[in-house]
Parts: structure tokens; C-alpha cells; sequence
């Protein structure tokens, strides 16, 4: 589940397509931007949404069963995470 139960499953069909989708555009603009291969930019994007929506789904599902903290407070974690990982990404390379 995430923080609403109407968000569609992130390992389902429309919940990775968009990752792949949003992956692969913001990719493409970043390598862009950096004047590298927009080609190479939204594969390496979209690859990074799959591996994103797989990895997170585990781990909160791990932290969940192990931590027994409310769910809020994993994604609220989750999303901090991501949030602090892109500004790192974006601001490094």
C-alpha cells in the first residue's frame, strides 16, 4: 500500500509504466542539460524507475515487518529518502 490506498500499486502496470515514463523524460532533460546523450539519458532513466519502484517496495516492505512503525511513517521516510537522493544526484553529476 502506499500513504493512500486509491495510489495505484507501484510494481502494478500503471504505477511502473509512469515510473518508466517520468524515469526516462526526466533522464533524457537531465542529459540534456548536462550536453550527454538524451538517447542514453532516458534509458538509463527509466531503467533507474524500475529499479526504484522494485528496490523501494522491498525495502519498505522490510522496514515495515521489521521496524513495526505505522506505515505513514515508512513512506514519509521513503519519500525524504528520494527526495534527498535526487538533490544529490542532480547536484553531483
Amino acid at each position: 500500500n502506499d500513504k493512500r490506498p486509491s495510489t495505484p500499486n507501484r510494481t502494478g502496470l500503471m504505477g511502473l509504466s509512469a515510473r518508466i515514463f517520468t524515469g526516462g523524460f526526466s533522464g533524457a532533460a537531465l542529459a540534456a542539460a548536462g550536453a550527454q546523450s538524451k538517447l542514453l539519458g532516458a534509458i538509463l532513466g527509466a531503467a533507474g524507475g524500475v529499479v526504484g519502484a522494485f528496490a523501494g517496495f522491498n525495502i519498505r516492505k522490510w522496514l515495515d515487518h521489521a521496524l513495526r512503525l505505522p506505515d505513514m511513517v515508512v513512506a514519509l521516510a521513503e519519500d525524504a529518502v528520494a527526495i534527498a537522493l535526487a538533490i544529490l544526484i542532480i547536484t553531483r553529476f
